[in-house]
């Protein structure tokens, strides 16, 4: 009952206006709403609008820093606040913790990391690549002590970006079969 008195009140009020306050008020709206509309505009116009060649360093950058390099900081500059890893194990974080944490305990496991890229391919958002990761057990890694044995990985892996930054990742690889093989 009390919404239905605040109509009528408002309506009441309208039609009390004279011609040149009705005016503006309709003024004031069109105003504000041309604000409204003109603040979208530009807020889509900020908007960073990759082309598939900047997506595709982002990835090999993200590759060279984070994965050879060990460069957890980069994670900051490469991934979104919203980042998904959607090939970790059940148990563990989607978000970058994770990738940080394995990243972190690999390079304290094994040493001559070397990324090598031999394919990145883009499309609309997304880049996939094939790579192969190379490196030495020196150091303890998921409980397996230095073996001083040379592994390679095979990995295919594909990124979505959004503004120059990574949303979504997945990959499949024969890190298992290479951890067995310690």
């Amino acid at each position: 009952m009390k919404k239905l008195s605040q109509k009528l009140n408002w309506r009441y009020a309208v039609m009390r206006l004279t011609h040149k306050q009705f005016l503006a008020v309709i003024l004031i709206i069109l105003t504000t709403g041309f604000q409204t509309v003109q603040g979208q505009v530009t807020k889509k116009r900020t908007e960073k609008k990759m082309t598939l060649e900047q997506n595709k360093q982002v990835v090999i950058k993200f590759n060279k820093e984070f994965f050879q390099c060990g460069n957890t900081e980069i994670t900051k500059e490469l991934l979104s606040d919203s980042f998904t890893n959607h090939t970790a194990s059940p148990n563990a974080p989607k978000d970058a913790s994770a990738m940080i944490m394995f990243i972190t305990a690999f390079h304290k496991g094994f040493s001559n990391i070397s990324v090598r890229i031999d394919e990145v391919l883009a499309e609309a958002d997304k880049v996939s690549l094939r790579k192969t990761i190379t490196a030495i057990h020196t150091g303890e890694f998921m409980g397996k002590t230095a073996t001083g044995k040379k592994v390679e990985m095979n990995v295919i892996e594909i990124d979505i970006l959004k503004d120059g930054k990574i949303t979504d990742h997945w990959s499949r690889n024969d890190f298992i079969q290479i951890v067995q093989g310690l």
